[in-house]
């Protein structure tokens, strides 16, 4: 895994001269895997980006000695203390590095580092107390992203993670915390198991190696229903009667407020509260007798005979301490498992009069006034509302604004209200479960205001003491917050999918040229023919070159269109002619469009308007509508290049061919990721589908657009049009682009056509 493991200590030093590298030694060239080429030239502020250590440590302020890690060319970590000699001058220095080996930072590499992938989660190493990046697997990058997290060159930086995982880190022990929330700076919270385990180094050194588990989806899923039980226990609770749920051994798992209050005047004062009481305590705290006034035995009192699988209606119980009498009510149902055996029961005590006059069933309505949830019952007969709480009423007020006091819905039918387009079928259903005296659920999807909401509707029967049904309750719960994560959670994984698909596909071309003309080479030289076959030899070597470049595009492209995505992809504006930043990109690519016998022309209607733009991002995005019109035009075509004026606020910049066309079913689809059309037509079009959606963002960030226009087997005519604006003078925040810049950029967008 790591470099020099078994090397001998070398010199490691570089001379400098007013902060400019001149002079690198042989051993820091070895141990940091860089050619001399790489370091002479370049500033001490170069040489901390190139090797990593820029936030850990500025060269050129060090005034006696520093601690910290740079990272070689393969990205591996070497801890080393750095000293500085000043020469006679001030202007003249040596910089001495001396590697401080660790065997446990090796071991630590060599098991957990590198880019062998944590297949149910993302593991990083990294420093401790400081939590620098010294390794990670391939998932980690996505791990930042999904957190909202700048992830582009993160090795040698503490990540920018949120307090509740820095916290976690920096514990300094090993460690396993749970559903850890990150909220990212758009305000989306992600979940993670996180899994820390420190290893001991030399000295006082320290590494945690940190292993990320995505849990955002079951976690949001246990907090939906932690809130639905909450809701509903909220619910129980403001019931007037009391509610027993007990397990099949008849210990309580939960008692309402009204069960907590009936017998608490009648418990020993030696149990410390009703939570610890079970069925048998309560019965010899409490005396149960029958009507007749004789005590049941403990076989017979409600909680066993609903254990031992009898469902009671309306059973009377008689309670009595010393001279207080009660009387209730009970009903009772067993709860049965998967499996068809008895799991517990539920029991619901009504407290009645002595008279034995049994009070109307309260409903469930008098109890829900103040939740944030619909609530109303209607008769089962005719479907005439007789109550709906607050909650619902606003809704309704808000729907249908002739709505003003509760008397303008009361005795109104339920469903003039409660649209749906199965509205048949859902009356049907309802009128099932009244036969059966059971529940049923209905989802509801509609759209208010362009914003789709889904909800779900509990339509539960109340049964009366006379076991008739009396009226339906509706329950309903907005779940819009669940189905959005649902949708979300699925469309991210069939993102992932299609560029996993795509990404597979557009790697295997310029793998196996590289690969292809590697087997040549050890081919000519196991031969001893490498000047017999010097032409193949640069062939060769340019098809490589070219495949790298494609191969750079295609990582590029994933990270940028990662970055969009997450909104941290910036621009960096400068005022500028686009005229001549046009025309210097028409002539760089003349020379690829004349070896492809294309033709490419340039008419702008004026020679000169200055204006804000981002020189490298625009440059992408006519570059890349120029390297789709040669993938698709033929030999003697022509490629034509407008810019005209719109109006005096937009710029118009037109790419127009004579290739092959797109269906207009497809002009709406090109500009969305992972698409490509004709991937069977021509090897030329193969690609994973970015580069127009990039190039659309790219617009779009200048507050541009991108459309097409094209007729099938006639030929395309795409068209950035942009706003035309400056920059304050002095406000520009960055530099011109070089030609070499854009030389370089040339390479990377044509390298799919030219290989």
């Amino acid at each position: 895994m790591r470099k020099g493991s078994e090397r001998l200590s070398k010199e490691l030093h570089i001379h400098t001269v007013d902060n400019i590298i001149y002079q690198v030694s042989a051993g820091f060239l070895e141990v940091t895997g860089y050619n001399e080429s790489d370091l002479v030239g370049k500033s001490l502020l170069e040489l901390g980006v190139l090797l990593k250590s820029e936030h850990q440590m500025s060269f050129q302020v060090i005034e006696n000695r520093q601690y910290g890690y740079i990272f070689n060319s393969d990205h591996l970590p070497l801890e080393v203390k750095v000293s500085v000699d000043s020469l006679g001058n001030e202007d003249y220095k040596v910089y001495h590095f001396e590697e401080q080996k660790d065997s446990a930072l090796e071991y630590t590499l060599n098991n957990f580092g590198g880019n062998k992938t944590n297949g149910n989660g993302a593991t990083a190493v990294y420093s401790y107390p400081d939590c620098i990046l010294l390794s990670h697997d391939e998932n980690y990058i996505t791990t930042l992203c999904l957190m909202n997290i700048a992830s582009d060159n993160p090795i040698g930086r503490c990540p920018s993670f949120p307090t509740s995982i820095l916290d976690v880190l920096k514990r300094g022990t090993s460690c396993h915390e749970f559903e850890v929330e990150s909220r990212g700076s758009d305000g989306a919270a992600t979940y993670w198991d996180i899994n820390v385990k420190m290893i001991a180094g030399e000295g006082t050194r320290q590494y945690a190696v940190t292993s990320f588990y995505n849990v955002t989806e079951k976690t949001r899923e246990r907090k939906l229903l932690t809130k639905q039980k909450n809701e509903m226990e909220f619910i129980l609770d403001n019931m007037s009667d009391a509610v027993n749920i007990l397990d099949k051994d008849g210990e309580y798992t939960y008692i309402n407020k009204v069960g907590k209050q009936f017998p608490v005047r009648y418990i020993p004062q030696n149990i410390p509260d009703i939570e610890s009481v079970n069925s048998e305590r309560l019965y010899h705290a409490f005396r149960m007798n029958d009507t007749n006034g004789e005590k049941s035995s403990f076989e017979d009192i409600p909680e066993q005979r609903v254990l031992r699988g009898e469902k009671l209606t309306k059973h009377m119980v008689v309670g009595a301490r010393e001279l207080t009498t009660a009387y209730y009510e009970c009903a009772g149902t067993p709860i049965y498992d998967e499996e068809g055996n008895i799991d517990g029961g539920i029991l619901i005590y009504k407290n009645s009069e002595p008279s034995y006059k049994i009070e109307e069933y309260t409903a469930l309505q008098e109890s829900v006034e103040k939740i944030s949830m619909y609530y109303a019952s209607f008769s089962h007969k005719d479907h005439k509302i007789n109550y709906l709480n607050q909650f619902s009423f606003k809704a309704f007020k808000e729907e249908w604004p002739e709505i003003k006091t509760e008397s303008d819905i009361i005795g109104k039918n339920f469903f003039n209200y409660y649209r749906t387009e199965d509205l048949e079928e859902l009356v049907q259903n309802i009128n099932i479960s009244i036969e059966n005296k059971s529940a049923y659920l209905h989802k509801l999807e509609f759209t208010k205001d362009g914003i789709t909401y889904h909800t779900k509707t509990i339509f539960q029967p109340i049964i009366n003491q006379h076991n008739e049904v009396e009226k339906i309750i509706a329950l309903g719960i907005d779940i819009s917050d669940e189905e959005l994560a649902k949708k979300s959670m699925e469309k991210l994984l069939k993102d992932q999918e299609e560029l996993f698909i795509n990404t597979s596909h557009e790697l295997k071309t310029p793998l196996t040229v590289i690969s292809s003309g590697a087997q040549l080479l050890d081919l000519y030289l196991e031969h001893d023919s490498l000047e017999e076959y010097r032409e193949d030899i640069l062939n060769v070597n340019k098809m490589t070159i070219r495949n790298c470049y494609r191969l750079n595009r295609l990582i590029n492209n994933i990270l940028d269109i990662s970055k969009i995505d997450s909104g941290l992809y910036e621009l960096y504006l400068t005022n500028y002619n686009i005229v001549a930043i046009v025309d210097d990109i028409v002539e760089s690519v003349s020379q690829y469009t004349k070896s492809k016998g294309i033709n490419i022309i340039f008419d702008p209607d004026f020679e000169e308007l200055i204006m804000a733009v981002d020189v490298s991002k625009f440059d992408r995005i006519l570059l890349n509508l120029i390297s789709n019109a040669i993938k698709f035009s033929i030999p003697g075509e022509a490629i034509l290049i407008r810019l005209v004026k719109k109006d005096d606020h937009t710029v118009s910049v037109s790419v127009k061919d004579e290739g092959i066309g797109i269906d207009q079913k497809n002009t709406d689809v090109i500009f969305k990721k992972f698409t490509q059309l004709n991937r069977n037509f021509n090897r030329i079009a193969e690609g994973t589908g970015l580069g127009l959606p990039i190039a659309k963002s790219l617009a779009e960030l200048h507050g541009g657009s991108i459309s097409v226009e094209s007729i099938l087997d006639e030929g395309s005519t795409f068209t950035i049009e942009l706003p035309i604006k400056k920059m304050d003078s002095g406000s520009s925040n960055r530099v011109n682009n070089s030609n070499l810049d854009r030389i370089e950029l040339i390479k990377y967008e044509f390298s799919d056509i030219y290989f």
